[in-house]
């Protein structure tokens, strides 16, 4: 009877572990109920484990879209519009095409169908991701197979005995249960009442009412509170500017950018001094290329619109962003 317990132990263990190593596996364990999805609570709780930020995400009813309108809706997104988050049904066009803002993506051209551009990010990556022309997105006129990232074991990896392992995935099998969340929450009180100290990769508000990404207030580029001259708000509008006349002149109709403000830009700007990213280069008397404000929206709902322990918007703030493209859609 030991020898059979000691082998279902091993069994189990080896099933846990090897979950860390295959993203399938994880997503069939989660699909069947056998662990639980870690950003439940919001990225920031999962960050922080301070339970007055532990609220279920909010979740948001998607529509039924007829398809009726003759438009290729391609979307270059962030963690915003991401799957899960934004789906094709958001939108009454017949094909929509979707990839991330930083990865280079092949869009195959539909020919009689109207070609609109979506190059949505948030504010903290809009410095990077413009440095220069933005020319992620390929149209082709040859048909684009699916891509599939997968791990593939390859020769090097069986000669020096590596394995396609991921910490953070291996954590979020074994520790996203309820009761290994009211330990990690016991220790994250313990040394918030007693040290007043958080993760440092979250920061909270003067008030301790809210809680934002922590890279959104560390010096460097990405930071709310980075002073940014004239003369690279500047070059970053030409740089728009130059997205928007490459897209225009390779097939598409119209071409929009959606700056996303950080969470910290709009609740936690006593945190620093901030430098106003979005609205200088959304007022800039230069910019070209139309744009889609979230930054006024946003700024008048202020709490409201935010998830709890998530630095993303939640179901009302979502539709704001969702009803200004239909919008622009129907227009």
């Amino acid at each position: 009877m030991r020898t059979w317990l000691r082998y279902i132990l091993i069994l189990v263990f080896g099933l846990l572990w090897f979950a860390g190593c295959s993203t399938d596996f994880a997503k069939l364990l989660y699909k069947n109920d056998i662990i639980h999805d870690d950003y439940r609570y919001g990225d920031l709780y999962r960050l922080s484990n301070l339970p007055q930020f532990k609220v279920p995400i909010e979740k948001c009813a998607v529509p039924k879209s007829e398809r009726s309108k003759n438009i290729q809706l391609v979307l270059a997104g962030d963690s915003f519009t991401e799957e899960g988050r934004i789906e094709q049904d958001h939108f009454d066009v017949k094909v929509f095409d979707r990839t991330k803002v930083f990865a280079p993506y092949e869009v195959k051209k539909q020919d009689g169908l109207k070609r609109i551009l979506i190059i949505e990010t948030t504010e903290r990556h809009f410095r990077e991701r413009f440095t220069k022309p933005w020319d992620q997105v390929k149209l082709v006129n040859h048909p684009v197979t699916e891509r599939k990232k997968e791990f593939k074991w390859t020769t090097d990896d069986l000669l020096e005995l590596r394995i396609p392992y991921e910490t953070e995935r291996h954590e979020a099998v074994l520790f996203s249960s309820d009761l290994m969340l009211m330990f990690k929450e016991w220790k994250a009180m313990l040394n918030y009442r007693i040290f007043d100290r958080v993760s440092e990769n979250v920061k909270l508000s003067s008030d301790g009412k809210n809680i934002f990404y922590g890279v959104d207030s560390k010096p460097g580029i990405s930071s709310c509170f980075d002073k940014i001259e004239d003369k690279e708000i500047n070059q970053l509008v030409n740089n728009v500017n130059t997205t928007y006349a490459l897209y225009r002149k390779i097939g598409f109709d119209e071409v929009y950018l959606s700056i996303i403000p950080n969470k910290t830009s709009i609740l936690g700007q006593d945190l620093g001094v901030y430098n106003h990213l979005v609205q200088r280069i959304q007022s800039h008397p230069a910019l070209q290329m139309p744009h889609i404000d979230m930054l006024k929206p946003l700024q008048k709902g202020g709490e409201k619109l935010f998830d709890k322990g998530d630095s993303h918007w939640n179901c009302e703030g979502k539709q704001i962003w969702i009803n200004e493209v239909n919008r622009l859609l129907v227009k």
